[in-house]
């Protein structure tokens, strides 16, 4: 015979892990601010996103299914009247890799995410093998972790998914503890 404790602790159990469970299958992108410095073509279905008017709001807040890491681009324009202009750019890390398989007869297009492709962190431009010296890449892998003003405030940044999912286990641990 089991005791009320017992029901009672065994039916919480089965619900934390029937939560924990559909969390894993909910299928949730990265989210990262996105702005360009030139608007979309008039053609194109795009929306307009201008850094000059970024306020960190929704309107610039995009899912990156090929993405494990947001972007930011600092970098200097020079205009034609001498003028030279400091601009930022926001979006999603360039980490989706298209290439071909052949099976059942036939070739088919595959996509894949290279996640080991981008480290978080400011880096410059020649660093990354590019020649364009007044750039600066900056990469970080949580949610919205692109709207930085300076390299400064990019940090170890966590997922806050991780934090509550660590925070519900441990009150299920502590609620059943104390029903001994």
């Amino acid at each position: 015979m089991m005791c009320k404790h017992g029901t009672l602790v065994l039916k919480f159990g089965f619900i934390v892990v029937i939560l924990l469970q559909l969390a894993s299958l909910t299928e949730s992108y990265l989210v990262c601010y996105e702005c360009t410095v030139h608007p979309p073509s008039s053609h194109s279905n795009q929306t307009a996103r201008l850094c000059s008017k970024f306020d960190a709001s929704a309107h610039f807040q995009v899912e990156c299914p090929y993405s494990t890491f947001c972007m930011r681009r600092s970098f200097k324009l020079d205009l034609k009247d001498g003028k030279t202009v400091n601009a930022v750019e926001r979006g999603c890390a360039s980490q989706k890799y298209q290439y071909q398989s052949f099976y059942d007869g036939k070739w088919h297009a595959e996509e894949a995410v290279e996640d080991k492709v981008y480290r978080p962190g400011c880096y410059p431009a020649e660093q990354l093998g590019l020649k364009t010296p007044t750039t600066e890449y900056c990469y970080c892998p949580t949610n919205l972790c692109n709207s930085a003003k300076s390299t400064q405030e990019y940090g170890t940044g966590f997922h806050h998914t991780d934090t509550m999912a660590v925070i519900i286990v441990f009150n299920a641990v502590k609620y059943i503890r104390s029903l001994r």
